[in-house]
């Protein structure tokens, strides 16, 4: 039986010195080979589309660029609802700013309007769901 004061050395004296080696053995077979590390592929893109839940009513998109908001969905003559967005955000090497491309697909119109963003974007999606993307799940 063992006391609050055992210790794994008086432990390893009982089982004996061969049970503990091969129980070490076991653990580290176990643990298989170490993991390597990999470099991160450049140039990375991150793909996401995002489409209407109504597509007649279409959704509402929000874009910050630098200090200015581009609304879509706001008003249906000057900024109508949207059909789909698809955001590809690319960065061609380490420590390079990320460039994004926006295409936006109004609910009235049969032509896309493109956005070309260099550094940090921001954006807001309501009324939609994400369709399709190529981030890997944790």
């Amino acid at each position: 039986m063992l006391s609050g004061r055992t210790s794994i050395t008086s432990l390893t004296q009982r089982v004996g010195g061969a049970a503990t080696a091969a129980l070490v053995a076991g653990a580290l077979a176990l643990g298989a080979a170490p993991a390597k590390a990999q470099e991160a592929g450049y140039p990375r893109a991150i793909h996401l589309r995002y489409e209407a839940v109504d597509a007649k009513a279409g959704g509402n998109f929000v874009i910050w660029l630098e200090r200015e908001k581009v609304w879509h969905g706001l008003d249906p003559r000057l900024y109508p609802a949207v059909k789909y967005v698809d955001v590809t955000h690319l960065t061609p090497a380490p420590g390079s700013p990320a460039l994004t491309i926006v295409e936006v697909m109004s609910v009235n119109s049969t032509t896309p309007e493109f956005y070309h963003i260099a550094g940090i974007v921001r954006f807001k999606v309501t009324g939609m769901t994400l369709r399709a993307s190529n981030i890997p799940k944790p």
